[in-house]
């Protein structure tokens, strides 16, 4: 795990951002790698993948804060930060706000102040930070807030500057798919979005304060000392690494669209239609084996049921284009 590039503070660089934007620069060349093919208008092509972006952004870091269950999270941050105080991570109290700064050197990120809180007793606590929720970049983005955010700004933007919007969203569907491939990398440096504990030869394990490690502190304490004894390592226990599942996923699914159905496409709507339903089936079935904490209703998480009308839009895609295609190919046989 590498959540941090190079750099260290505020000038550090964070893995997941990185590849966001590594992902993403590789989808705006794409895009305009075909806007130039194509003779139309370069600059209002990017102009409009620069706006989804940031559309992008926002809505992924609003679906986090908000649905992925850390929103109280980071209200005690701003309001009340001894609600977030832990003890050490091997359950001992601080004595001192060296031990905190200490192990969130190494990774731990459970504060760096040792003060004695009521019912607690001596914890470290987290620096309050009113303004957590805005920095996506350390980490916690949700793909569908974005996509739809997103979505909502191509509609508006394409009709507004000359573009047809399903044939814009059909150049973007690839790069879409090789930009979520990057990010599934970054959060994997990263440790977050980690599987559920399995014994599987490809299975992972993640260091000492990551995620998985703190999950499995407080639901699988026994099991994480006994590998502790054997290996003498604190660790997590081995997880899926979904994210990798996920990347090489949507590394396939850029192939189809590029290589496959770029030169093959028979009506607009049919490469994004395609990304919506691999991705929807794709996702689905990857939160099975997920374990972090990212909010759900029933059975399903949160994903799981946006996965579900997002499938259907794309199956709708699908449906009318060829219909349309159909009709088509019927009149020109009547002229």
């Amino acid at each position: 795990m590498y959540p941090v590039l190079f750099g260290e503070g505020e000038w550090a660089l964070p893995s997941y951002f990185a590849m966001l934007m590594l992902g993403y620069m590789l989808a705006v060349y794409l895009l305009r790698w075909q806007v130039i093919q194509r003779g139309l208008d370069v600059r209002r092509a990017v102009d409009i993948a620069l706006v989804l972006l940031l559309a992008g952004v926002i809505g992924a870091r609003l679906a986090h804060v908000l649905f992925d269950g850390y929103l109280q999270d980071y209200i005690d941050l701003c309001r009340n930060p001894d609600a977030m105080g832990k003890p050490l991570p091997d359950g001992s109290p601080c004595a001192s706000d060296g031990e905190c700064l200490d192990f969130q050197d190494k990774g731990f990120d459970i504060g760096s102040v040792c003060k004695e809180v009521e019912g607690k007793g001596r914890v470290c606590v987290p620096e309050q930070d009113c303004l957590r929720a805005l920095k996506f970049w350390s980490g916690g983005l949700t793909y569908y807030g974005g996509l739809l955010l997103a979505m909502l700004a191509a509609v508006v933007l394409t009709r507004r500057w000359g573009f047809r919007f399903l044939d814009y969203a059909d150049m973007t569907a690839p790069g879409i798919a090789l930009a979520l491939a990057f990010g599934r990398i970054g959060c994997f440096l990263s440790g977050c979005c980690f599987g559920g504990v399995c014994e599987a030869p490809w299975a992972v394990h993640f260091p000492a304060g990551s995620d998985a490690w703190r999950l499995h502190r407080r639901e699988h304490w026994p099991e994480l000392v006994a590998q502790y004894r054997a290996s003498g390592v604190w660790e997590s226990l081995s997880v899926h690494p979904t994210q990798l599942y996920e990347s090489g996923a949507m590394l396939l699914t850029f192939a189809l669209l590029w290589f496959g159905l770029r030169k093959r496409r028979r009506f607009e709507g049919q490469s994004i239609a395609w990304l919506m339903i691999l991705y929807s089936l794709v996702r689905f079935t990857i939160e099975f084996w997920r374990a972090d904490q990212r909010g759900g209703v029933g059975w399903f998480s949160t994903s799981q049921w946006i996965s579900v009308p997002l499938l259907l839009l794309g199956v709708y895609l699908l449906w009318r284009g060829s219909k349309q295609q159909s009709v088509s190919s019927e009149s020109a046989q009547k002229d």
